[in-house]
């Protein structure tokens, strides 16, 4: 007589794990492409951080250049091909700005990295730094 009880037991029960992966696996899956997802961003925003540190580092040295405009082209350029290659952003588009009067340089990076569910987002990031000016020794004699 026991036997029947357990039997019948293990009729009820055979659908239910069933039940709980068909709940389970898609709130799983949704989890882990999100997580996928944010990694994707934040990398790229990173890849927009350095690049942008690299454009003002470049920039940084226009300030004794008889023309420093000419160092805005080149390290915009510079900036959007290490934005480009390094973290595969995508539309990437450097602006410089170089402030001669309050010594400060500037760049910005904007770009877009395309995600695995669907859909693209604009990733942007701005350095700031100090204008580098050499000036020679004032000082009087030896």
């Amino acid at each position: 007589m026991h036997g029947l009880q357990g039997r019948g037991r293990r009729r009820d029960d055979r659908g239910t794990s069933a039940l709980e992966f068909s709940i389970i696996a898609p709130v799983f899956l949704l989890l882990i492409f999100t997580i996928i997802q944010a990694g994707l961003y934040f990398y790229a925003r990173n890849t927009a951080q350095s690049a942008s540190r690299e454009g003002v580092s470049y920039l940084r040295l226009a300030g004794n250049n008889s023309d420093p405009e000419a160092f805005r082209s080149a390290a915009e350029e510079l900036t959007e091909g290490y934005a480009s290659k390094l973290g595969r952003l995508q539309d990437v588009e450097a602006y410089g700005t170089i402030n001669v009067d309050n010594g400060r340089v500037s760049m910005l990076v904007v770009g877009s990295v395309v995600l695995p569910l669907g859909g693209d987002v604009e990733v942007q990031q701005r350095s700031t730094a100090t204008l580098e000016q050499f000036r020679g020794d004032l000082r009087d004699g030896p």
